[in-house]
């Protein structure tokens, strides 16, 4: 049976055009393989990514933004981080609360019932063991059960600094491999490209 890329070859194709098709499904070219068409999608030389350009433009930006800023700033971005927090961390606690107490009632109504049949004991064991799970993964309040502790203004911006700094010095490696991803791709496809007849 002809696969996707055997299929045209009792029409004639040339060694080339299969090859070039069949490349599709390899590493340099492998985000082609779904897009129709044949090897004739491969472009000569593939291009960038521009996201970790543009991640280090923004991050750029928002580090003189940050150097821009006085203590008096600090202080009131601290504050503002914290009463974000703050309610994040309650909001959390509330909804925790609300999902175990819904978990709970519907536990009570497992618990209640009476299986009919001993067939039917298994299903009951089921659901109870479903809803202790669940309340164990989604109800543990322990990394919500402390209030958020209050930064000073200049422990605030020397967190946001690294923050910063460290998102900058990230997408700045990524840009570097995508770089070398790109042009190996390219290399890749222009090797093969030579080494096939016209």
């Amino acid at each position: 049976m002809p696969t996707g890329y055997t299929a045209n070859i009792k029409d004639g194709i040339t060694f080339r055009t299969f090859a070039m098709n069949c490349a599709r499904a390899f590493g340099a070219c492998v985000t082609l393989r779904d897009k129709p068409g044949g090897g004739e999608v491969i472009p000569e030389a593939f291009e960038e990514s521009s996201y970790h350009a543009q991640q280090i433009e923004k991050a750029q930006a928002a580090l003189a933004e940050f150097r821009a800023m006085s203590p008096s700033q600090h202080m009131r971005e601290a504050s503002k981080a914290w009463d974000a927090a703050e309610t994040h961390r309650i909001t959390r606690l509330d909804e925790m609360r609300a999902q175990r107490k819904a978990y709970e009632d519907m536990l009570a109504k497992v618990m209640a019932w009476a299986p009919p049949t001993p067939e039917h004991d298994g299903l009951k064991e089921f659901m109870r063991s479903q809803i202790m799970q669940s309340i164990d993964f989604d109800c543990d309040e322990s990394y919500y059960a402390a209030p958020t502790p209050r930064m000073t203004g200049s422990q605030w911006a020397a967190q946001r600094l690294e923050m910063l700094e460290r998102e900058l010095a990230y997408h700045q490696r990524e840009q570097a491999a995508e770089s070398e991803r790109t042009a190996g791709r390219t290399s890749w496809v222009q090797a093969l490209r030579a080494s096939l007849p016209a």
